[in-house]
Protein backbone atom coordinates (compact mmCIF):
# COMPACT_ATOMS: atom_id res chain seq x y z
CA UNK A 1 0.00 0.00 0.00
CA UNK A 2 2.98 2.65 1.05
CA UNK A 3 4.67 1.69 -2.36
CA UNK A 4 1.19 2.61 -4.47
CA UNK A 5 1.20 6.01 -2.57
CA UNK A 6 4.92 6.65 -3.29
CA UNK A 7 4.26 5.50 -6.98
CA UNK A 8 1.31 7.87 -6.86
CA UNK A 9 2.90 10.92 -5.59
CA UNK A 10 5.67 10.51 -7.76
CA UNK A 11 3.81 10.55 -10.64
CA UNK A 12 2.27 13.69 -9.59
CA UNK A 13 4.92 15.25 -8.84
CA UNK A 14 6.26 14.31 -12.16
CA UNK A 15 3.37 15.64 -13.82
CA UNK A 16 3.13 18.81 -12.34
CA UNK A 17 6.93 19.54 -13.42
CA UNK A 18 5.84 19.33 -16.65
CA UNK A 19 2.74 21.16 -16.29
CA UNK A 20 5.06 24.04 -15.82
CA UNK A 21 2.96 27.33 -16.14
CA UNK A 22 4.20 30.41 -18.59
CA UNK A 23 4.57 32.55 -15.68
CA UNK A 24 7.15 29.59 -13.64
CA UNK A 25 8.83 29.32 -16.86
CA UNK A 26 9.74 33.43 -17.67
CA UNK A 27 11.56 33.66 -14.07
CA UNK A 28 14.65 30.72 -15.23
CA UNK A 29 17.20 32.80 -15.27
CA UNK A 30 19.43 31.40 -17.85
CA UNK A 31 16.64 32.10 -20.38
CA UNK A 32 15.84 35.71 -19.34
CA UNK A 33 19.44 36.78 -20.24
CA UNK A 34 19.08 34.20 -23.41
CA UNK A 35 15.96 36.62 -24.44
CA UNK A 36 17.30 39.72 -23.87
CA UNK A 37 19.61 38.84 -26.16
CA UNK A 38 17.85 38.14 -28.35
CA UNK A 39 15.90 41.63 -28.82
CA UNK A 40 18.67 43.95 -28.81
CA UNK A 41 20.19 41.57 -31.60
CA UNK A 42 16.76 41.10 -33.64
CA UNK A 43 16.27 44.86 -33.47
CA UNK A 44 19.70 45.81 -34.73
CA UNK A 45 18.85 42.82 -37.90
CA UNK A 46 15.17 44.61 -38.30
CA UNK A 47 16.61 47.78 -38.48
CA UNK A 48 19.14 46.90 -40.62
CA UNK A 49 16.09 45.61 -43.34
CA UNK A 50 14.26 48.92 -43.13
CA UNK A 51 17.38 50.94 -43.72
CA UNK A 52 19.12 48.74 -46.66
CA UNK A 53 15.89 48.65 -48.30
CA UNK A 54 14.61 52.07 -48.15
CA UNK A 55 18.16 53.47 -49.11
CA UNK A 56 18.80 51.59 -51.63
CA UNK A 57 15.22 52.21 -52.96
CA UNK A 58 16.43 55.91 -52.39
CA UNK A 59 19.42 55.79 -54.05
CA UNK A 60 18.41 53.89 -57.18
CA UNK A 61 14.56 53.50 -57.93
CA UNK A 62 15.31 50.11 -59.18
CA UNK A 63 13.39 46.64 -57.90
CA UNK A 64 16.46 45.13 -59.29
CA UNK A 65 18.44 46.13 -57.04
CA UNK A 66 16.50 45.11 -54.31
CA UNK A 67 16.85 41.75 -56.04
CA UNK A 68 20.51 42.17 -55.87
CA UNK A 69 20.35 42.89 -52.19
CA UNK A 70 18.21 39.64 -51.99
CA UNK A 71 20.89 37.93 -53.13
CA UNK A 72 23.80 39.24 -51.33
CA UNK A 73 22.46 38.45 -48.16
CA UNK A 74 20.95 34.81 -49.44
CA UNK A 75 23.82 33.32 -50.89
CA UNK A 76 26.38 33.93 -48.49
CA UNK A 77 24.00 32.87 -45.89
CA UNK A 78 23.47 29.45 -47.42
CA UNK A 79 27.06 28.64 -48.06
CA UNK A 80 28.17 29.83 -44.52
CA UNK A 81 24.75 27.97 -43.04
CA UNK A 82 26.66 24.71 -44.26
CA UNK A 83 29.69 24.90 -42.55
CA UNK A 84 28.42 27.02 -39.48
CA UNK A 85 26.02 23.92 -38.43
CA UNK A 86 28.92 21.70 -38.26
CA UNK A 87 31.06 24.42 -36.24
CA UNK A 88 28.16 24.78 -33.86
CA UNK A 89 28.76 21.10 -32.91
CA UNK A 90 32.64 21.32 -32.61
CA UNK A 91 32.63 24.33 -30.72
CA UNK A 92 31.17 26.34 -28.11
CA UNK A 93 27.83 28.08 -28.94
CA UNK A 94 27.99 31.18 -27.00
CA UNK A 95 31.30 31.86 -29.03
CA UNK A 96 30.00 31.39 -32.04
CA UNK A 97 26.91 33.82 -31.08
CA UNK A 98 29.94 36.53 -30.45
CA UNK A 99 31.47 36.13 -33.58
CA UNK A 100 28.09 35.97 -35.38
CA UNK A 101 27.46 39.47 -34.59
CA UNK A 102 31.12 40.58 -34.92
CA UNK A 103 30.09 40.19 -38.98
CA UNK A 104 27.15 41.37 -39.01
CA UNK A 105 27.53 44.95 -37.31
CA UNK A 106 31.23 46.22 -37.98
CA UNK A 107 29.80 46.55 -41.92
CA UNK A 108 26.86 48.56 -40.90
CA UNK A 109 28.96 50.81 -39.38
CA UNK A 110 31.15 51.22 -42.11
CA UNK A 111 28.02 51.90 -44.63
CA UNK A 112 27.30 54.75 -41.94
CA UNK A 113 30.83 56.12 -42.08
CA UNK A 114 30.27 56.12 -45.83
CA UNK A 115 26.88 57.99 -45.83
CA UNK A 116 28.29 60.54 -43.51
CA UNK A 117 30.99 61.43 -45.82
CA UNK A 118 28.87 61.25 -48.86
CA UNK A 119 30.35 58.64 -51.12
CA UNK A 120 28.39 56.07 -50.48
CA UNK A 121 27.49 54.18 -53.60
CA UNK A 122 24.83 51.44 -54.15
CA UNK A 123 27.38 48.43 -54.08
CA UNK A 124 28.50 49.56 -50.86
CA UNK A 125 24.86 48.19 -49.03
CA UNK A 126 24.86 45.15 -51.52
CA UNK A 127 28.23 44.04 -50.09
CA UNK A 128 27.16 45.31 -46.42
CA UNK A 129 24.31 42.74 -47.10
CA UNK A 130 26.65 39.84 -47.83
CA UNK A 131 28.38 40.33 -44.11
CA UNK A 132 24.94 40.63 -42.84
CA UNK A 133 23.69 37.03 -44.59
CA UNK A 134 26.66 35.78 -43.38
CA UNK A 135 26.42 36.46 -39.48
CA UNK A 136 23.00 35.94 -39.66
CA UNK A 137 23.73 32.24 -40.48
CA UNK A 138 26.10 31.48 -37.68
CA UNK A 139 23.87 33.58 -35.19
CA UNK A 140 20.67 31.57 -36.18
CA UNK A 141 22.05 28.52 -35.70
CA UNK A 142 24.37 28.96 -32.86
CA UNK A 143 21.15 30.76 -31.31
CA UNK A 144 18.66 27.90 -31.87
CA UNK A 145 21.22 24.83 -31.30
CA UNK A 146 21.80 26.52 -27.69
CA UNK A 147 18.67 27.06 -26.41
CA UNK A 148 17.98 23.49 -26.01
CA UNK A 149 21.31 23.50 -23.44
CA UNK A 150 19.91 26.76 -21.49
CA UNK A 151 16.17 25.63 -20.19
CA UNK A 152 15.31 22.43 -18.85
CA UNK A 153 12.88 19.77 -21.70
CA UNK A 154 9.98 20.49 -19.99
CA UNK A 155 9.87 24.35 -20.60
CA UNK A 156 11.59 24.11 -24.02
CA UNK A 157 8.18 25.06 -26.32
CA UNK A 158 7.57 27.98 -23.81
CA UNK A 159 11.09 28.93 -24.20
CA UNK A 160 10.86 28.81 -27.99
CA UNK A 161 7.69 30.49 -28.14
CA UNK A 162 8.80 33.16 -25.29
CA UNK A 163 12.06 34.17 -27.35
CA UNK A 164 10.46 34.30 -30.75
CA UNK A 165 8.19 36.70 -29.10
CA UNK A 166 10.75 38.87 -27.87
CA UNK A 167 12.48 38.24 -31.50
CA UNK A 168 9.23 39.88 -33.41
CA UNK A 169 8.52 42.32 -30.35
CA UNK A 170 11.75 43.23 -32.24
CA UNK A 171 10.16 43.22 -35.37
CA UNK A 172 8.06 46.01 -34.18
CA UNK A 173 10.44 48.05 -32.12
CA UNK A 174 13.01 47.93 -35.02
CA UNK A 175 10.99 49.18 -37.50
CA UNK A 176 9.34 52.22 -35.84
CA UNK A 177 12.44 53.22 -34.74
CA UNK A 178 14.11 52.94 -37.74
CA UNK A 179 11.62 55.09 -39.62
CA UNK A 180 11.84 57.68 -36.80
CA UNK A 181 15.43 57.73 -37.19
CA UNK A 182 15.81 57.81 -40.99
CA UNK A 183 13.33 60.62 -41.28
CA UNK A 184 14.37 62.85 -38.17
CA UNK A 185 17.90 61.96 -38.01
CA UNK A 186 18.95 60.68 -41.30
CA UNK A 187 20.51 57.08 -42.30
CA UNK A 188 23.92 57.60 -41.23
CA UNK A 189 22.37 57.78 -37.68
CA UNK A 190 20.35 54.90 -38.12
CA UNK A 191 23.42 52.78 -39.26
CA UNK A 192 25.72 54.45 -36.02
CA UNK A 193 22.59 52.86 -34.34
CA UNK A 194 22.83 49.65 -35.62
CA UNK A 195 26.59 49.12 -34.89
CA UNK A 196 25.89 50.15 -31.48
CA UNK A 197 23.37 47.16 -30.75
CA UNK A 198 25.70 44.68 -32.37
CA UNK A 199 28.17 45.92 -30.23
CA UNK A 200 25.61 45.68 -26.99
CA UNK A 201 24.95 42.07 -27.95
CA UNK A 202 28.30 41.37 -27.96
CA UNK A 203 28.81 42.41 -24.27
CA UNK A 204 25.59 40.41 -22.92
CA UNK A 205 27.53 37.31 -25.21
CA UNK A 206 30.47 37.41 -22.82
CA UNK A 207 28.36 37.41 -20.09
CA UNK A 208 26.54 34.47 -20.94
CA UNK A 209 26.80 31.51 -19.28
CA UNK A 210 24.64 27.94 -20.35
CA UNK A 211 23.84 25.56 -18.39
CA UNK A 212 25.34 23.47 -20.27
CA UNK A 213 27.06 22.42 -23.87
CA UNK A 214 26.93 20.08 -25.93
CA UNK A 215 30.19 19.82 -28.31
CA UNK A 216 31.52 16.74 -30.01
CA UNK A 217 35.04 15.82 -28.57
CA UNK A 218 36.51 14.98 -31.76
CA UNK A 219 34.96 14.80 -35.51
CA UNK A 220 36.08 12.08 -38.64
CA UNK A 221 35.55 15.44 -41.19
CA UNK A 222 33.32 18.17 -42.62
CA UNK A 223 32.32 15.56 -45.21
CA UNK A 224 31.40 12.75 -42.47
CA UNK A 225 29.56 15.21 -40.54
CA UNK A 226 27.50 16.34 -43.81
CA UNK A 227 26.84 12.45 -44.17
CA UNK A 228 25.52 11.94 -40.62
CA UNK A 229 22.87 14.92 -40.90
CA UNK A 230 21.95 13.75 -43.88
CA UNK A 231 21.20 10.57 -42.42
CA UNK A 232 18.74 11.90 -39.67
CA UNK A 233 17.31 13.97 -41.72
CA UNK A 234 16.14 11.62 -44.29
CA UNK A 235 14.93 8.65 -41.47
CA UNK A 236 12.64 11.46 -40.20
CA UNK A 237 10.24 12.53 -42.79
CA UNK A 238 8.32 14.82 -40.42
CA UNK A 239 11.74 16.90 -40.15
CA UNK A 240 12.28 16.40 -44.23
CA UNK A 241 8.72 17.92 -45.12
CA UNK A 242 9.30 20.77 -42.03
CA UNK A 243 12.43 21.76 -43.63
CA UNK A 244 10.57 21.83 -46.92
CA UNK A 245 7.84 24.39 -45.53
CA UNK A 246 10.81 26.52 -43.99
CA UNK A 247 12.48 27.18 -47.78
CA UNK A 248 8.99 27.69 -49.20
CA UNK A 249 7.57 29.70 -46.26
CA UNK A 250 10.71 31.92 -46.33
CA UNK A 251 10.60 32.67 -50.06
CA UNK A 252 7.40 34.31 -49.75
CA UNK A 253 8.07 36.19 -46.32
CA UNK A 254 11.33 37.37 -47.75
CA UNK A 255 9.41 38.48 -51.08
CA UNK A 256 7.09 40.37 -49.19
CA UNK A 257 9.83 42.03 -46.67
CA UNK A 258 12.53 43.14 -49.43
CA UNK A 259 9.61 45.39 -51.39
CA UNK A 260 7.95 46.78 -48.85
CA UNK A 261 10.00 49.88 -49.40
CA UNK A 262 8.69 49.53 -53.22
CA UNK A 263 5.50 49.14 -52.38
CA UNK A 264 5.54 51.77 -49.72
CA UNK A 265 6.92 54.76 -52.11
CA UNK A 266 5.08 53.44 -55.07
CA UNK A 267 1.49 51.70 -54.04
CA UNK A 268 0.70 53.39 -50.56
CA UNK A 269 2.86 56.95 -50.98
CA UNK A 270 4.08 56.57 -47.75
CA UNK A 271 7.49 57.85 -46.31
CA UNK A 272 10.02 56.38 -44.13
CA UNK A 273 7.67 56.49 -41.12
CA UNK A 274 4.63 54.43 -42.95
CA UNK A 275 7.19 52.29 -44.06
CA UNK A 276 7.92 51.26 -40.32
CA UNK A 277 4.41 51.43 -39.55
CA UNK A 278 3.89 48.66 -42.40
CA UNK A 279 7.37 46.43 -40.99
CA UNK A 280 5.77 47.05 -37.47
CA UNK A 281 2.65 45.91 -38.09
CA UNK A 282 3.81 42.18 -39.48
CA UNK A 283 6.20 42.38 -35.90
CA UNK A 284 3.03 43.24 -33.92
CA UNK A 285 0.89 39.88 -35.33
CA UNK A 286 4.47 37.66 -35.14
CA UNK A 287 4.69 39.13 -31.19
CA UNK A 288 0.87 37.68 -30.78
CA UNK A 289 1.55 34.50 -32.81
CA UNK A 290 4.19 33.63 -30.71
CA UNK A 291 2.96 34.91 -27.52
CA UNK A 292 -0.14 32.58 -28.44
CA UNK A 293 2.64 29.66 -28.49
CA UNK A 294 3.97 30.53 -25.53
CA UNK A 295 1.27 30.84 -23.47
CA UNK A 296 -0.63 27.84 -25.03
CA UNK A 297 2.35 25.76 -23.93
CA UNK A 298 1.97 24.77 -28.17
CA UNK A 299 0.49 22.49 -30.28
CA UNK A 300 0.44 19.03 -30.06
CA UNK A 301 -0.82 18.33 -33.45
CA UNK A 302 2.04 20.12 -35.21
CA UNK A 303 1.39 18.73 -38.99
CA UNK A 304 -2.33 19.65 -39.30
CA UNK A 305 -1.48 23.14 -37.55
CA UNK A 306 1.66 23.58 -40.26
CA UNK A 307 -0.29 23.01 -43.50
CA UNK A 308 -3.48 25.31 -41.74
CA UNK A 309 -1.44 28.45 -40.48
CA UNK A 310 0.90 28.46 -44.23
CA UNK A 311 -2.64 28.54 -45.96
CA UNK A 312 -3.59 31.16 -44.14
CA UNK A 313 -0.56 33.38 -44.02
CA UNK A 314 -0.55 32.85 -47.88
CA UNK A 315 -3.72 33.72 -48.12
CA UNK A 316 -3.14 37.38 -46.14
CA UNK A 317 0.16 38.11 -48.18
CA UNK A 318 -2.50 37.93 -51.45
CA UNK A 319 -4.94 39.85 -50.08
CA UNK A 320 -1.97 42.27 -48.38
CA UNK A 321 -0.42 42.68 -52.46
CA UNK A 322 -3.92 43.84 -53.75
CA UNK A 323 -4.85 46.47 -51.13
CA UNK A 324 -4.32 50.20 -51.91
CA UNK A 325 -4.62 51.89 -48.96
CA UNK A 326 -2.71 51.90 -45.57
CA UNK A 327 -6.22 51.70 -43.48
CA UNK A 328 -6.44 47.82 -45.03
CA UNK A 329 -2.95 47.31 -45.32
CA UNK A 330 -1.69 47.66 -41.42
CA UNK A 331 -4.32 45.19 -40.53
CA UNK A 332 -3.58 42.51 -43.09
CA UNK A 333 0.02 42.73 -42.40
CA UNK A 334 -0.72 41.97 -38.57
CA UNK A 335 -2.84 38.74 -40.02
CA UNK A 336 0.05 37.45 -42.55
CA UNK A 337 2.93 37.85 -39.49
CA UNK A 338 0.22 36.13 -37.00
CA UNK A 339 -0.19 33.14 -39.12
CA UNK A 340 3.53 33.16 -40.34
CA UNK A 341 4.50 33.50 -36.55
CA UNK A 342 2.46 30.40 -35.79
CA UNK A 343 4.19 28.27 -37.87
CA UNK A 344 7.62 29.33 -37.74
CA UNK A 345 7.14 28.49 -33.56
CA UNK A 346 5.82 25.19 -34.56
CA UNK A 347 8.37 24.21 -37.24
CA UNK A 348 11.39 24.90 -34.66
CA UNK A 349 9.52 22.93 -31.95
CA UNK A 350 9.41 20.16 -34.02
CA UNK A 351 13.31 20.27 -34.89
CA UNK A 352 14.09 20.80 -31.38
CA UNK A 353 12.23 17.71 -30.10
CA UNK A 354 12.91 15.32 -33.27
CA UNK A 355 16.86 15.71 -33.04
CA UNK A 356 19.78 14.31 -31.23
CA UNK A 357 22.22 16.58 -28.81
CA UNK A 358 24.94 15.88 -30.75
CA UNK A 359 23.69 16.55 -34.58
CA UNK A 360 21.38 19.17 -33.63
CA UNK A 361 23.93 21.84 -34.69
CA UNK A 362 24.50 20.42 -38.18
CA UNK A 363 20.27 20.10 -38.42
CA UNK A 364 19.87 24.01 -37.37
CA UNK A 365 22.63 24.59 -40.06
CA UNK A 366 20.11 22.57 -42.42
CA UNK A 367 17.32 24.80 -40.95
CA UNK A 368 19.48 28.28 -41.46
CA UNK A 369 19.96 27.26 -45.38
CA UNK A 370 16.32 26.17 -45.56
CA UNK A 371 15.95 29.90 -43.90
CA UNK A 372 17.71 31.49 -46.97
CA UNK A 373 14.56 31.25 -48.64
CA UNK A 374 13.99 34.71 -46.87
CA UNK A 375 16.60 36.48 -48.76
CA UNK A 376 16.64 34.81 -52.39
CA UNK A 377 12.35 36.02 -51.66
CA UNK A 378 14.07 39.40 -52.14
CA UNK A 379 16.14 38.38 -55.29
CA UNK A 380 12.98 36.53 -56.60
CA UNK A 381 10.19 39.14 -55.96
CA UNK A 382 12.18 41.87 -56.99
CA UNK A 383 13.03 40.15 -60.64
CA UNK A 384 9.04 39.40 -60.74
CA UNK A 385 8.44 42.91 -59.80
CA UNK A 386 10.49 44.36 -62.53
CA UNK A 387 8.68 42.11 -65.29
CA UNK A 388 4.61 41.87 -63.73
CA UNK A 389 4.77 44.57 -61.40
CA UNK A 390 4.73 44.76 -57.70
CA UNK A 391 1.44 43.30 -56.74
CA UNK A 392 1.58 40.17 -59.54
CA UNK A 393 5.27 39.14 -57.75
CA UNK A 394 4.31 38.74 -54.34
CA UNK A 395 0.79 37.05 -55.99
CA UNK A 396 2.53 34.48 -57.66
CA UNK A 397 5.03 33.89 -54.81
CA UNK A 398 2.01 33.02 -52.26
CA UNK A 399 0.16 30.79 -55.37
CA UNK A 400 3.26 28.99 -55.49
CA UNK A 401 3.22 28.80 -51.34
CA UNK A 402 -0.66 28.03 -51.52
CA UNK A 403 0.04 24.89 -54.16
CA UNK A 404 3.00 23.21 -52.29
CA UNK A 405 1.20 23.75 -49.10
CA UNK A 406 -1.69 21.48 -50.78
CA UNK A 407 0.15 18.63 -52.33
CA UNK A 408 2.07 17.81 -48.81
CA UNK A 409 -1.36 17.65 -47.43
CA UNK A 410 -2.65 15.82 -50.22
CA UNK A 411 0.04 13.13 -50.42
CA UNK A 412 1.86 13.20 -47.01
CA UNK A 413 -0.92 10.92 -44.04
CA UNK A 414 2.26 10.86 -42.05
CA UNK A 415 2.57 14.41 -41.84
CA UNK A 416 -0.63 14.94 -41.53
CA UNK A 417 -0.76 12.98 -37.98
CA UNK A 418 2.52 14.56 -36.62
CA UNK A 419 2.91 15.59 -33.40
CA UNK A 420 5.30 16.85 -30.72
CA UNK A 421 5.07 14.91 -27.67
Amino acid sequence: MSNSSDQNVQANKSESQQNIGFVDSIRNSALQRFVAATLVWGTGHQLINVAQGYLLFELTGSTLWLAALGAAVGIPNLIVGVFAGVLADRIPRARMLKIGSIIAGAPMLVVGLLFAAGVLEPWHIVVAGAFQGSGLAIDWISRLSLLPDVVPKKILVRAISLDQSVFNGARVAGPLLGGFLIGAAGAGIAYGVIAGLFGTTFLIYTTFKPAKQVVRAKSEGIIPDLVEVIRVIRERPILRLNLMFTTVNALVLGGMVFIIPAFAKEVFDTDSAGLGMIFASVGTGAVAGALTMSWTGGIRRAGPALLVTDLLFGGFVIAWAHTSNMSMALPLAFFLGYFNSVHVALGIAVIQFSVPAEVRGRVIGAYEIAWSGFPLGGLASGSLAAVFGLRSALTILAIGLIIFTVVVALVSSRFRASRID
